[in-house]
């Protein structure tokens, strides 16, 4: 996750200068405002501008602000690819959550991997199901993958753009 800060001050005057940074890089929030502050320490009190950004859902960032659940997430100090589940599952719950630990919870319960597609998952899904009755393959041949699949999705198995799937709880 970076972000592109500059001040509204430059901004006004016909100027864009700031500098990329990259979250990661701070270990709390107050560090990450004090780096801007010294970016643009040529300015008595700048009013910081988050003028572009990479990887910030668009509910946790906008042009004079960011969420401080954004640093909390950070904190969680997770994979690239599970911190991305975890952006995609709290992005679908639309940013609800306040508290990021009760949060993670709900997205560890309901994360089930990445696929391609939501049915790669419900048939590898009922595949281990049918493996698990250990019954002949004369039986398992009827099991009917495309309507086990429309039954989990009806009820509330989701895929989202990054191919995370997710169980509603």
């Amino acid at each position: 996750m970076k972000v592109y800060v500059g001040t509204y001050n430059k901004y006004n005057n016909g100027s864009i200068k700031g500098e990329w940074l990259n979250l990661s890089d701070f270990e709390t929030e107050t560090l990450f405002f004090s780096k801007c502050a010294e970016i643009h320490k040529d300015e008595k009190d700048p009013e910081f501008m988050f003028q572009d950004h990479e990887g910030i859902p668009e509910p946790l960032i906008a042009e004079s602000y960011i969420d401080s659940r954004l640093f909390e997430i950070l904190y969680l100090d997770l994979e690239e690819d599970m911190q991305t589940a975890f952006l995609d599952f709290m992005d679908n719950q639309h940013f609800y959550w306040k508290d990021i630990n009760e949060a993670y919870s709900s997205f560890e319960e309901s994360f089930r991997g990445n696929y391609d597609r939501l049915q790669d998952y419900t048939d590898e899904e009922a595949d281990e199901m049918l493996d698990s009755y250990d019954l002949p393959e004369s039986i398992t041949l009827y099991f009917d993958y495309d309507k086990y699949y429309y039954n989990q999705k009806c009820c509330g198995l989701w895929i989202s753009e990054n191919g995370n799937v997710f169980e509603s709880n």
